[in-house]
């Protein structure tokens, strides 16, 4: 058996399982909450580096 079946294999068994497919949907809402939230941290940093490159300098 290829690695790959392998896998797919080792998936089927543990989606089967009780609570398996609640965990995984539990997993990815995680994952995109996570994504989210550094996207709007990165969004915010390059709007702060703005302002601050746009205020005039003081000696």
């Amino acid at each position: 058996m290829d690695e790959h079946a392998e896998w797919d294999d080792l998936c089927e068994r543990r989606m089967a399982e009780p609570g398996a497919a609640e965990a995984y949907e539990a997993a990815r809402i995680a994952f995109e909450l996570g994504r989210t939230a550094r996207k709007l941290r990165e969004h915010t940093g390059r709007i702060a580096l703005r302002r601050r490159a746009a205020r005039p300098s003081t000696p």
